[in-house]
């Protein structure tokens, strides 16, 4: 999504700068203790999305969301977005997209032209 300008923050590292890591790479001892621990225990998966290191404002009465930054929620919120629909295969239950112009400025072509 980032290679076709889909993307409106910037960002340094990259989102995810592990995602080239395999499943026995992680240090398993960087464990978040945090309030998805009670549903993990009674068996409801969880997708934790958290930033390491956490920010200072983290569980205090400052995190709120005066702290949030809106482009990265929207980015995630696309990316999430994607992922859903390519997991649950929804491709062609919905009508073609049309053409639309991404931050750069560029037009883009519909997804299935792509």
């Amino acid at each position: 999504m980032g290679k076709l300008g889909l993307l409106k923050a910037k960002h340094d590292p990259p989102y995810l700068p592990e995602a080239k890591k395999g499943a026995n790479e992680f240090n398993s001892a960087f464990m978040m203790e945090d309030d998805h621990i009670p549903f993990m225990a009674r068996g409801v998966e969880v997708l934790h999305f958290i930033p390491a290191p956490f920010p200072n404002v983290w569980h205090t009465m400052n995190d709120d969301g005066e702290h949030l930054d809106a482009d990265t929620l929207e980015d995630w919120g696309k990316m999430v977005t994607a992922f859903i629909g390519e997991w649950m295969e929804l491709e062609g239950h919905f009508p073609a997209p049309q053409a639309t112009t991404n931050v750069q400025g560029h037009k883009s072509p519909p997804r299935d032209e792509l």
